[in-house]
């Protein structure tokens, strides 16, 4: 008897945890940003961790690139079923938001051998710098502040382009996320000794759903896949630094 009862509960725990029809689930997401999001082969750790979890929840799912600033606003138009990397603080009605599912870590990073002192974020102010785009509307109010001051400062959408110029020394000091900077310096040809300057706090998005169920379906999912070897996995594969403060984000269902 009793091991016909836990039989039963392995084949229970191993079932999706929300029973889609065979439709595929139409998800927003953002464009090209390796290691992220790569279009040209399909993959990247935020479409692999979607895809996982969307898997989990019975379905599939099918990819929309577009700029992240029409995500949402697709989303209200009925285009699509979940928009993706939503921020902490939206709150719009008649949306429903998941736990957060992913962590960017945006930092400053220099040159090791101009030996800057960066140690707070007012000095950038005499530097150089390039962000990627919308870095000052999206990095809070003191470094907006400065970006709007500083005639040295631009933004870019090319984050590639943020990383060679680092190292052409164009500029003094390049703004962006982590595992963005560390996917580009580790392709160019010799390297060069940096300085990562940690003066950001993390950054942690959600998922938005106009469908109450779709939005407890994931979180579940999400749930169980903090509790896979495929979640370490996934972040091996794709070299990015550990994202385990995502959990701390949400509380266990």
């Amino acid at each position: 008897m009793l091991n016909r009862f836990a039989v039963f509960v392995l084949t229970l725990c191993s079932c999706p945890v929300f029973s889609l029809s065979a439709q595929a689930l139409q998800v927003l997401v953002g464009m090209n940003k390796p290691p992220y999001i790569q279009i040209e082969t399909a993959d990247g750790y935020e479409i692999e961790l979607l895809r996982a979890l969307v898997k989990r929840m019975g379905t599939t799912a099918e990819f929309t690139h577009v700029p992240n600033k029409r995500i949402q606003t697709l989303l209200q138009q009925n285009i699509g079923d979940m928009a993706t990397l939503q921020p902490m603080k939206a709150n719009e009605a008649g949306l429903y938001y998941s736990c957060p599912y992913i962590r960017y870590q945006n930092v400053v990073v220099s040159l090791e051998v101009q030996q800057l002192v960066i140690n707070q974020l007012s000095d950038l102010k005499n530097l150089s710098v390039l962000a990627f785009q919308n870095a000052s509307a999206a990095l809070g109010d003191e470094f907006r502040d400065i970006a709007k001051q500083s005639f040295k400062y631009r933004e870019t959408v090319e984050q590639r382009t943020q990383v060679e110029s680092l190292h052409k020394m164009r500029v003094q000091a390049v703004v962006m996320d982590i595992n963005i900077f560390y996917y580009h310096h580790d392709k160019i040809e010799p390297p060069q000794q940096v300085q990562v300057h940690p003066l950001f706090a993390p950054s942690y998005y959600r998922v938005a759903f106009r469908d109450k169920k779709l939005a407890d379906a994931f979180n579940q999912a999400l749930q169980q896949f903090w509790q896979s070897p495929e979640y370490q996995q996934l972040q091996q594969r794709y070299l990015i630094s550990d994202q385990s403060s995502v959990q701390a984000q949400c509380p266990v269902i």
